[in-house]
């Protein structure tokens, strides 16, 4: 899959990752209104509470890095992403507190077969998040 036909996928609320990215995944915040009493960051607050109680949100690509644990917010793609066709759909689990997210396609037949309209809950003891 190239990165166009990703990004389609993200707006309409689903994963993505490429093939080389060892549980690390895409998703797109859609634009929101962030009000006031959600906002830990004080500064955020001090805007939002200064603009009536809520302040606007742009929607933003996230990137969850599994390597390092990290949430990346405004991921922006490099060259090689836009050019690269080894995209695909993934799901996000959570096992034993850890967020991986895995491909379609990288999943054996077994696992396949139950992912038809909802993964379901593919691993014992995990949350498995909807694709759309």
């Amino acid at each position: 899959m190239k990165f166009g036909e990703s990004y389609e996928n993200l707006k309409k609320g689903g994963y993505v990752s490429r093939k080389d990215w060892n549980s690390s995944f895409l998703w797109l915040k859609q634009k929101t209104s962030v009000k006031s009493e959600w906002c830990k960051d004080p500064i955020l607050k001090m805007i939002a509470d200064a603009n009536g109680g809520s302040v606007e949100a742009e929607q933003t690509i996230c990137k969850y890095d599994a390597n390092v644990r990290k949430v990346i917010t405004g991921w922006v793609p490099q060259q090689e992403d836009m050019a690269a066709e080894d995209w695909g759909d993934c799901y996000v689990s959570v096992i034993d507190g850890v967020v991986e997210g895995r491909r379609f396609d990288e999943l054996d037949e077994k696992k396949k077969k139950k992912t038809s309209d909802f993964i379901g809950d593919l691993f014992e003891n995990a949350e498995v998040f909807k694709k759309p």
